[in-house]
């Protein structure tokens, strides 16, 4: 799918650029990994800044599953800050043994890993990486890192690509749209015509209109006007207004940072 037609790059960019930069200078850390996680709890689309980007390729290739802060072993954990010193004991310790090889040969001195949710789904992270030099995370830093996680989570929580995920739950558990549905009824939002559809999805005419069709029945709708109407309806409820309470003690938990107004 196309998502240069449906999310706002440069606010997004910036958006997430202003978070890492925060991060990095309260953490006191020079290289860091931003990632989305995609329903495989995979990472999808990570940007990496900092002397770590030569090594990330092999990370991402080979020594992830050995990862004691991999996506699988911390959503499973339910931690939504680790710190791998402490926390190397996610990994079975022949794994670790590995993995510190990979850490050694790419100058890695310690990694902070944030897990940021959606009420029950993880969404994105953000690892904030320790090379030579940097100086280590103090006796503070957990309390700190909690914090500073509910504070990220609420920031992200307008990100427009969490809220176009939040739209598409909602349109596949209430219509029963596909995602390549709610792709092509986007696209006619956007005042695409059937010709249109077929040079931008490479598919057939035939096939566009039975995408239509389908589309029109599931959301009980008869045009092209009143699916406008619906989406921007449920891209409404998708964006209701969040507040972020900080917890005196820095160590509240995720539903008392993050409450959404129903």
């Amino acid at each position: 799918m196309r998502q240069d037609r449906l999310i706002d790059h440069a606010r997004s960019d910036a958006q997430i650029a202003s978070m890492r930069k925060f991060a990095l200078e309260a953490l006191s850390a020079s290289s860091s990994v931003f990632y989305w996680i995609d329903e495989s709890m995979e990472m999808a689309d990570w940007e990496v800044t900092g002397s770590c980007r030569t090594s990330f390729p092999r990370y991402r290739l080979y020594m992830k599953d050995y990862d004691p802060l991999n996506i699988p072993r911390l959503v499973k954990s339910g931690r939504r800050v680790s710190i791998l010193h402490d926390d190397y004991g996610l990994a079975p310790r022949a794994e670790y043994d590995r993995y510190r090889c990979y850490l050694r040969d790419s100058a890695i001195v310690d990694v902070l890993d944030f897990v940021f949710w959606d009420d029950d789904r993880p969404f994105a992270g953000l690892g904030i990486i320790k090379n030579p030099g940097d100086p280590p995370f103090s006796e503070n830093v957990p309390a700190l890192a909690r914090s500073m996680q509910g504070y990220l989570e609420f920031n992200l929580a307008s990100h427009p690509r969490l809220q176009r995920e939040r739209m598409i739950a909602r349109l596949t558990a209430r219509y029963g749209l596909t995602r390549r549905e709610i792709e092509i009824a986007e696209l006619v939002c956007q005042g695409l015509t059937n010709h249109d559809l077929v040079e931008e999805l490479g598919i057939g005419l035939g096939t566009v209109k039975t995408h239509l069709m389908n589309i029109f029945t599931k959301l009980e709708i008869e045009n092209r006007a009143s699916l406008s109407v619906r989406l921007a309806r449920v891209g409404a409820e998708t964006e209701a207004p969040v507040r972020w309470q900080a917890s005196a003690t820095g160590k509240s938990g995720h539903g008392e940072r993050l409450c959404r107004r129903n």
